[in-house]
């Protein structure tokens, strides 16, 4: 009887699917950052403050001068600690994420009603594309930016189905 107690609560038991890198416009040019961490019952909103990512991008710098690296490998590990920062939850308990700063927030996965995505082209980026996705759900409207990356699209489309609508140059 034990072994199926415990088949019954890893099946419930929430879980870390993905993670994906937003940008909130603000003002001037500015955003607030977020992780849309999705787990197995909700879709997590980490922000991402500054202090955070100064002090990623100092810990990668430390350890690539420790690795013995010289500038220019300290400068590529500050890009990639950036760049990447967001993995670190994929490996999280979804209440250590909720729980790291106040602006943190989620939506339960049925309360979505949908997310759309639909292209952006930034002219004074050079043309580069962003991708904007608008979350509708029984809590409000949530607007953010992101790059361009397919694999989030796909990663959205697998746990929301058809509630991801996208225009049909994205799919």
């Amino acid at each position: 009887m034990g072994v199926i107690i415990s088949a019954f609560q890893s099946e419930t038991r929430e879980r870390v699917i993905g993670a994906i890198l937003l940008r909130k416009p603000k003002s001037l040019g500015r955003w607030d950052s977020y992780a849309a961490v999705i787990t197995t019952q909700r879709m997590i909103f980490a922000q991402i403050t500054s202090d955070m990512v100064k002090e990623a991008i100092e810990k990668a710098k430390q350890q690539a001068k420790a690795e013995g690296k010289g500038f220019l490998g300290q400068w590529s590990a500050q890009l990639g600690a950036t760049f990447n920062y967001i993995q670190k939850y994929l490996s999280m308990e979804p209440s250590a994420i909720i729980s790291e700063t106040p602006g943190n927030f989620y939506i339960e996965n049925g309360a979505i009603r949908d997310v759309k995505i639909k292209d952006k082209r930034v002219r004074d980026k050079g043309g580069y594309d962003e991708l904007e996705a608008e979350i509708s759900s029984s809590s409000g409207k949530f607007v953010f930016t992101l790059d361009r990356n397919m694999d989030n699209i796909k990663m959205l489309k697998q746990i929301y189905g058809d509630r991801v609508k996208t225009p049909f140059m994205l799919i």
